[in-house]
């Protein structure tokens, strides 16, 4: 894996250094390729990679374990999704 660092959005992404020789525009070890946070392409030195740490993708929030809910939480939610029911 290298680590990559795009000049337009400044965001750090790792990306497998065999699968971006397969693009196939490239100027020595210079890649042309897309950056996953922004979007837009640029030319990217996958023979050196960056010290920064990743900064892409960002870290989601299903990975946090949720605290258990109470009786008296799903008592409450219930009643306020029965306040918007039809009868």
């Amino acid at each position: 894996m290298v680590r990559l660092k795009c000049s337009k959005c400044e965001a750090v992404f790792e990306k497998s250094s065999v699968k971006a020789m397969f693009v196939g525009i490239h100027v020595g070890p210079y890649y042309w390729l897309k950056c996953p946070a922004c979007g837009k392409r640029s030319m990217f030195n996958i023979a050196s990679s960056v010290k920064d740490p990743v900064t892409w993708p960002p870290e989601e929030a299903e990975g946090k374990p949720t605290p258990p809910v109470t009786e008296e939480e799903l008592l409450r939610k219930r009643l306020e999704e029965s306040k918007y029911e039809e009868t």
